[in-house]
């Protein structure tokens, strides 16, 4: 296109697209629009809609502008804490009040930091505040325990802007600091409720219960009514009868004004992941949307979906794609030369998955040219966005755009023998591990190389995480099947035996996320001034065993830089992180640590190495040290018989 600036709609839900969403607004080329619809009412929602005067579900939206809030001033941290805030559920109405009116001395703006707002931000919370405060005042049927802070100011914004759902949203934004990306409501603003029909005849009255439950029957149809209604004297009605009200009830909103403009000038169009029966299929029923986009010149991507939600555990992608074009031109034919799709995007499951789904019941479209299989979300709430962007921007003709696209998959690999004492604190540790500076996905991989004292049980009590259990297998064997599991950007190794800090993986992920150096290994003699203190605890009445430790891993670094010309200070560390694609292009063959070397060695014409200090505790011999003296010789041996 050779456009600078690409121009993206998404077609969102609330919480589907977070990752996705995080990774396009990191690129300052691309103007993101979000857009949504507010016929939610779960929860606090609809409490609010119960209570209020024709608003709308804010929920969706508070969830994707809170995604686009920046957070790297002092502002915006505090206003994202806002918007994310639920009161607590034995939260007193005279708290709520005091609250409200920005008290000094309650305990939520206290804890909310709130008076270290700019004081333009300040005022502008009081007189929301205040306004809404009068409402509930005059209507104090809203239960307020666990209810969103960020509803509230959007409710809020809502009677500050006479009643209008689609100026409170800008409000908001102005609210909020958000400039560049914006989130729209498709329609023009009419306040409808979602209704639908299972195949045998069963009518679903809320979003909530829609997507909430697992339904025996699929979801036939879905409709927009004005009103909530009382079904009690369509009990006994059949199928037909009860399609034939809702359909006679129902009312389609036309499209927002700003949403037409916005998709005129898109360059690419995403009907997002998502709950498709609640968070994207009511979005297109809209009037005027299909013709708008349609005329639109932009590359159109439909993600089919992204795990087997509630909505849809019954149907297969064939019948998503179906209703997709059936919402669309539910008033008209389906023209056989629409516009609305240039490429379709559909998660294929691997083999480690199998459990989750019969495939013979899932895709049948794999050898169709616009249609693409990709491993992208390996289970509920945890997605490689990035594969979606990579793919989107590929077939866009945007192909300039992929150096811009940040790391987002980060696979640690955990090798496991035999470690039944710390294994669980070490898989407890890293199950709270965060970078903060990075939105990263964990991709989390235990291999066990043949434990028999009891670690296996341990580890499958980590659900979460992918474990794959080898016989009798060395540790080369152990690393490279864990390589080849592994789906990130990034992969990191980690050992199960608990004498490193995990905080220490934020040390040798980061240079690679900055793109400093492709291979960071953590150094245990780099500023660890007590490595010789705790080597002789740990080897008290074993003088080889310490002498080996002390001044083995010194040899071998002598040796590397001599005959392989590699300046690397600990090369026995457990500790450290590749680039995936570089790591995946060497072709291994070592079994056991030699391996270790073996990357090293074919790493050397690919990249420079990067050290960082990590933190070490040596735990003692008889707790079950993994390398031997043999282990170190057949080292020694594949570094002289392997020259460089």
């Amino acid at each position: 296109m050779g456009k600078k600036n690409l121009n993206i709609c998404l077609f969102s839900g609330g919480s589907g697209n977070k990752d996705f969403i995080q990774i396009l607004k990191k690129i300052p080329e691309i103007n993101l629009n979000i857009i949504v619809n507010g016929y939610d009412d779960g929860k606090s929602t609809k409490q609010l809609r119960n209570f209020g005067k024709e608003i709308l579900g804010p929920s969706d939206f508070r969830k994707n502008l809170i995604n686009l809030i920046n957070t790297d001033d002092e502002n915006g941290k505090i206003l994202f804490n806002i918007m994310n805030f639920r009161f607590p559920k034995k939260n007193s109405v005279k708290d709520f009040s005091s609250f409200l009116m920005l008290e000094k001395n309650n305990f939520f703006v206290k804890k909310l930091d709130l008076y270290n707002l700019s004081y333009d931000k300040l005022i502008k919370l009081k007189k929301l505040f205040s306004l809404f405060l009068i409402y509930y005042k005059k209507r104090k049927f809203l239960d307020i325990r666990d209810i969103s802070l960020g509803n509230i100011i959007i409710f809020a914004s809502f009677l500050n802007n006479k009643n209008s759902f689609n100026k409170s949203l800008i409000d908001t934004h102005s609210l909020l600091n958000i400039k560049k990306n914006h989130v729209f409501n498709v329609t023009n603003g009419e306040n409808l409720f979602l209704y639908a029909i299972l195949t045998d005849g069963k009518i679903i009255d809320s979003e909530e219960e829609l997507v909430g439950n697992k339904h025996k029957f699929p979801i036939e149809n879905i409709f927009l009514l004005p009103r909530k209604i009382s079904l009690k004297y369509l009990t006994n009605a059949n199928k037909k009868k009860k399609i034939s009200f809702l359909n006679k009830m129902s009312k389609l909103p036309r499209v927002n004004p700003d949403v037409k403009e916005k998709l005129l000038k898109s360059d690419i169009i995403i009907y997002g992941p998502g709950t498709q029966y609640s968070s994207l299929f009511p979005s297109y029923l809209t009037l005027g949307l299909k013709e708008i986009i349609n005329k639109s010149k932009a590359k159109k991507f439909l993600i089919t979906n992204i795990f087997l939600d509630n909505d849809i555990v019954n149907e297969k992608v064939e019948d998503i794609i179906k209703k997709f074009y059936f919402f669309f031109y539910r008033n008209s034919p389906i023209k056989k030369n629409n516009k609305l799709v240039d490429h379709f995007l559909i998660n294929k499951f691997d083999e480690d998955d199998i459990n989750l789904l019969k495939k013979d019941n899932y895709l049948v479209y794999e050898k169709k040219k616009n249609f693409t299989l990709l491993d992208w979300e390996k289970s509920e709430g945890i997605h490689y966005p990035n594969r979606l962007a990579e793919k989107i921007f590929l077939n866009s003709g945007n192909r300039h755009m992929l150096k811009l696209l940040p790391k987002s998959v980060l696979s640690i690999i955990i090798p496991c023998l035999n470690e039944r004492r710390t294994i669980g604190k070490v898989l407890s540790k890293i199950k709270k591990f965060k970078i903060n500076k990075f939105d990263l996905v964990l991709d989390v991989i235990v291999v066990d190389g043949g434990s028999t004292d009891g670690s296996i049980k341990i580890i499958k009590k980590f659900k979460e995480f992918k474990f794959y259990q080898l016989n009798n297998a060395g540790k080369g064997q152990v690393i490279k099947y864990g390589i080849e599991k592994s789906k990130g950007d990034i992969i990191a190794f980690f050992p199960s035996d608990d004498e490193y800090k995990i905080d220490d993986l934020e040390k040798v992920v980061t240079p690679i996320l900055i793109d400093e150096s492709k291979a960071v290994y953590g150094s245990r003699r780099i500023k660890n001034t007590t490595l010789n203190y705790d080597l002789k605890r740990m080897y008290k009445n074993d003088k080889i065993g310490f002498l080996v430790s002390k001044y083995g891993g010194k040899l071998i670094s002598l040796i590397l830089q001599a005959l392989h010309e590699i300046s690397i200070s600990d090369p026995f560390t457990s500790v450290k992180a590749f680039d995936s694609k570089i790591l995946k292009s060497l072709s291994l063959n070592k079994k056991g640590f030699d391996l270790e070397f073996e990357i090293l060695t074919k790493l050397k014409k690919k990249c420079f190495f990067f050290e960082v200090p990590v933190f070490f505790k040596p735990r003692k011999s008889n707790d079950g040290k993994k390398i031997t003296l043999i282990e170190g010789i057949k080292c020694l041996f594949f570094l002289i018989f392997n020259k460089s």
